[in-house]
Formats: C-alpha cells, sequence, structure tokens
C-alpha cells in the first residue's frame, strides 16, 4: 500500500488564491510614466503657418531657435501675431526704415530689457526669425531685415520649409 501523506501535508496542498496588489503596480506605472517624460525630447520650435503664408523651400537643414517672430504675408506685416501695417503701405514708401515696424520692435526690446533686468537668467538676444511669403518682393524683405538691423535685432532668421 502506497504512503498515506499526513493530514497537514492535505490542508498545504490546497490550491490558495492569489491576489494582486494593485498599490505595486501603480508605483510601477508612474515610474514608468517620469522615466518616460524626462527622457522624452522634442527638437526644434514650433511654426505658426498662417494660411495666407507660402513658405520658400530650401535644403538648409539647422533646426531653427526661438525669436521674436515677424511674419510678411502677401497683404500684411505682423509682428508676434500683431498687425503692423500693410504691404502695399510698406512697398510704396521710398526709406528703407519701415516706422511702424521700427516702432513695434522697439516696444518689444523694452519689454524684454524690464524682463532682463527683474530675470538675470533671461538675457536680450537681438534675435529675430522673418517668415516671408514667396510672392514678396526682394525690396520689401531688405526693408524689414534693414528695420530690424537699425532696432538692434543683427541676428535675423529666414524661416523655409525645409525640402531635405
Amino acid at each position: 500500500m502506497p504512503f498515506q501523506p499526513s493530514k497537514k501535508k492535505k490542508r498545504r496542498s490546497r490550491l490558495t488564491e492569489a491576489t494582486l496588489t494593485l498599490t505595486s503596480m501603480m508605483d510601477m506605472f508612474t515610474i514608468i510614466l517620469l522615466f518616460l517624460l524626462v527622457n522624452y525630447s522634442a527638437e526644434g520650435i514650433v511654426v505658426t503657418d498662417p494660411k495666407k503664408l507660402s513658405l520658400p523651400i530650401s535644403t538648409s537643414q539647422k533646426m531653427p531657435t526661438r525669436k521674436l517672430d515677424i511674419q510678411i504675408t502677401t497683404e500684411d506685416i505682423i509682428v508676434e501675431g500683431a498687425k503692423i501695417m500693410g504691404v502695399k503701405e510698406a512697398a510704396d514708401n521710398h526709406d528703407y526704415i519701415i516706422k511702424p515696424l521700427l516702432d513695434a520692435l522697439d516696444e518689444n526690446t523694452k519689454k524684454v530689457k524690464f524682463i532682463e533686468k527683474n530675470n538675470p537668467s533671461f538675457k536680450f538676444t537681438g534675435g529675430v526669425m522673418i517668415q516671408g511669403d514667396k510672392g514678396i518682393p526682394f525690396i520689401l524683405l531688405e526693408k524689414v531685415m534693414y528695420t530690424c538691423g537699425q532696432a538692434g535685432y543683427s541676428g535675423i532668421s529666414l524661416t523655409v520649409i525645409s525640402r531635405g
């Protein structure tokens, strides 16, 4: 006759239900989420593309950095989303300095200098990013760039659509 297990061993062999502790699982998912958020890297900046603006195509591979935004559509000159003047008025002006644009740039410089005075980690770089429609006359782009230079914005970047 085979060996009979004792009563103690019979009780131990019964299957027990395993419970899942959600606290440990939540901790694990939180750590994974924080790891992914810290290591997530987005390159470049978001450039708004208005419907009335058709940017030129280029083979440039350099990613843009955040600067003061000037948009030159076929109808308007816009600084940081605010219309400054019409393109026709600026093109008809025989002076190289566009006075309303110069005033807007000077106003922005005052704001940035005020922030710089109160926050030493913030610096005025004098950078401007021009989004010019490919249909605007070159003389207008030249006037805008000259006006930016006269206002102290010598770091001029032109925004294009990268083909490569």
